[in-house]
This record gives structure tokens, sequence and C-alpha cells, in this order.
């Protein structure tokens, strides 16, 4: 298990009060703010370089916020919507948190008519006042336990500023490192900007961004990072199983057990409710009915965890290892995404037009007989232009199936994974 990690250091952090775009101070990672003093962070002015680093508030956001239950709700449609997006026979893991969370931050930069459509998008029924704050409340509870890591970035061009609004924001919400880099030496800039995200992924998401240049004014990143052990671990079978996939028969590793677990069968397919150490996570693991899809299985029963009931459950699925890069942008139209992702973005850059030219999202789940390890990163980027015997039930995944990591207490969908082939 690894206990949360807040602060990751690239460089020397330079720490400034905001009272418009300002120059920043030198100070440890690690010094609070004076309680009650005005957000802190730091912001270029034009040609300073500042290092991509853990910005310091006096956390006063992070105390007062309160978790909205409808938070929960918009953020589980969404990853419906997300899910719903990919062709049926397509193999790979996504995190629909990751890029809600990236979503929401490039939402404080957008025109009030701009911020309503994306957040329509990601969180309908919600206003940005709402979003920010359960958001705040979420990164706190999230980081709170074992085995998980968020980081956010917000990195602008250095021959630019960012709004002073907008920058406060995304550090005392988002708990957002704010940084300036050179774009005019694009490599040097990408170079930074990959090791950011391969830093805070573990290593696990590499290269996710292929190009930036001088017309790339601000980039925004999240990333997310689960370890965690099974309850009771599963036992690795010695010979290789069928898995019958879209593309045919394979010979596939098989992790195998017979628990006590929360299961349910629904008309779309049977669910299993299998429990990490700690009972802070759980996966889902469902098994489509013949005829229905692992996509439209999740879709029907992502909201229904709490129906499922205790049965003793032999559950046997491949051990998985799966590794994609996403782009969003060709999604845009499924995920409702592409009239907000042209909108105004005036509240990034003060005086400058704004357009997201990308969105990106990198993602990695290997799922093993001792536990799951899983990260995703996602980047928007703005340019100018254990056994029991005698099982009750069986799920037996050696078909299209799918998982699903979810946090327990709130519910939140962080991973959602369609396996229809394995090799």
């Amino acid at each position: 298990m690894f206990k949360r990690i807040i602060s990751l250091t690239l460089a020397a952090i330079l720490i400034a009060s905001f009272a418009g775009c300002v120059r920043g101070n030198n100070v440890p990672d690690n010094t609070p703010a004076p309680q009650g003093s005005e957000s802190t962070g730091y912001v270029n002015e034009p040609g300073q370089a500042v290092p991509l680093s853990i910005n310091v508030t006096d956390g006063s956001v992070f105390e007062k916020a309160v978790y909205d239950p409808r938070y929960t709700a918009a953020n589980n449609a969404f990853a419906v919507t997300m899910t719903n997006a990919f062709d049926d026979d397509w193999t790979g893991v996504c995190s629909p948190l990751s890029l809600q969370i990236a979503l929401e931050i490039l939402a404080n930069g957008g025109s009030e008519e701009t911020a309503d459509a994306l957040l329509n998008a990601v969180c309908p029924g919600l206003t940005r006042n709402d979003v920010n704050v359960s958001s705040a409340a979420l990164i706190k509870k999230l980081a709170q336990t074992e085995g998980f890591t968020i980081n956010n970035a917000v990195v602008v061009n250095n021959a630019y500023q960012l709004c002073d609004t907008f920058a406060k924001t995304a550090a005392n919400y988002y708990r957002s490192s704010v940084g300036a880099l050179d774009f005019s030496k694009p490599e040097a800039a990408l170079n930074e900007l990959n090791g950011w995200i391969e830093q805070n992924t573990n290593g696990l998401i590499k290269e996710l961004i292929d190009r930036v240049g001088i017309d790339t004014v601000v980039v925004i990143l999240n990333a997310l990072t689960l370890e965690l052990k099974w309850d009771k671990p599963f036992v690795a079978m010695r010979e290789l199983s069928p898995f019958y996939g879209v593309n045919g028969k394979q010979s596939v590793g098989m992790i195998q057990k017979t628990e006590e677990l929360d299961y349910g069968e629904f008309d779309e397919g049977a669910m299993a409710i299998v429990p990490y150490a700690g009972g802070e996570y759980c996966m889902a693991v469902i098994l489509p009915k013949e005829g229905v899809t692992p996509k439209a299985a999740v879709s029907a029963l992502i909201s229904r965890t709490g129906e499922c009931k205790k049965e003793i459950v032999f559950i046997k699925m491949p051990k998985v290892d799966l590794n994609n890069k996403l782009d969003i942008l060709k999604m845009a139209d499924k995920l409702s995404l592409k009239e907000a992702l042209n909108g105004n973005y005036t509240n990034l850059i003060p005086n400058e037009g704004v357009s997201i030219t990308e969105v990106l999202q990198g993602a990695s789940l290997s799922v093993t007989e001792s536990g799951t390890i899983a990260a995703a990163a996602s980047a928007v980027i703005g340019s100018k232009g254990a056994a029991l015997t005698n099982p009750d039930v069986e799920i037996v995944c050696d078909r299209p199936y799918a998982m699903v990591i979810y946090h327990v207490e709130t519910g939140t969908v962080l991973f959602v994974s369609i396996v229809n082939d394995v090799a």
C-alpha cells in the first residue's frame, strides 16, 4: 500500500500572493500559508519561467468544502457516456474522473455560456460553484484513502499570464500547481510536461503529449494513480485457459477464487463486487448476458451495485495488462463536448483568445492475483488560434466482460475497463 502523497516537487517552489499576476518568492513546499490569509500561489510575469510544483493555499476551501451526492450521480452519468462512446469491439481502459477534473478546471477559464455548456456535458444539473466545491470535497476524501494519488497542474506559456481568478480557482479547489514554461523551446517544454505526467503516474503513462509549440498557450493536466491489494487474493492458474473474444478463441492466464461477495443477476448480466483491502475501494466485475455488449452492461449496472446481495461466488477472470491513449476530440460528438470545446475561453489568459486544440487521455490497468495497479492522465491543450468451497454462483469471464473501480463511500467511478479481447 502506498500512502497518499500530495507533494511532488519537480523544482524549487515559487510562491506569490495573488494581487493580479505577480512575481513569487521562494519558500519550502511544505510551508503552509498563514491561516486566514488570501490564497497564495505563483504565476509568471511575461518571460518568467515557473517550475511545476505544488501550489500552497491556506486550505480553507478544502476544510469548508461539503460533498454533494449529486456530484457522484453526475460523475457516474458521464462514466456511462464515456463508456458508450467506444465501439462495441473496443478493448481498453479509461478514467472518466480524470477527464472530468481536467475539463472542470478548464470550465473556470470559459465564459459563462461556455462553462455552462461544458459542465452540462460532464456534470449536468450542477452550477460551476457546485462543481468546484464538490470537486474539492471529493479530492479531499480520495486523498485521505490508501493507495490513491491525484495531482493537477496548469501550465502557461511564459509569454503570457494566467488570469488571476482562474489561477486561484485551480489552486484552491483543485490543489493545482501553476507553472510557466518557455514554449519557444518546444522540445524542452514537451519533455517537462510529459515528465510531470510520467512522474505523477508512477511511470505508467509516458509521452502522452506528442507536440507543443510557440502557439501553445496553456496546458491543463490531471493525473490519477491507484495501487490496491485485494482484500483476499486470487489464485493464479498454472495453465492457460480459453477466452472467447470478439476476434476468436485465445489462451490466456487466469486468476480465480471462491469467496462470499456481493452479487447480483440482472436483465443485462451478472455483477460481483470484489473489495480491495481496507474496504475503501471495490471492483465491480460485470459479465454481460449473451447478446449484450460489455458497454451496455456497464451502462445498465454501474449505478446498481447497492442491489447486490451476499452469495458464495466462484469468480474467474483473466490477468489483464492494458495501456492505451485516447484522442478525446475525436470522441467529442459522442461525449456532447464539441460545442463546449469550441467555446470562448477568454478567462484563461487576459485579452487573448484561446482555442482548445487537443484533449488527450492515457490510461493503464494491471489486474493480477494480488491486486490492481491503475493510472490515468488527461491533458487539455489550449493554443492561440480467497477461497471458500461450494459456491452458490459462478462468474467466469471467459468472454467479453467489464470492470469498474469505484470509491465505496461516495460511489464515484474512477476507472472503467472493457475487455473484448485479452491478447
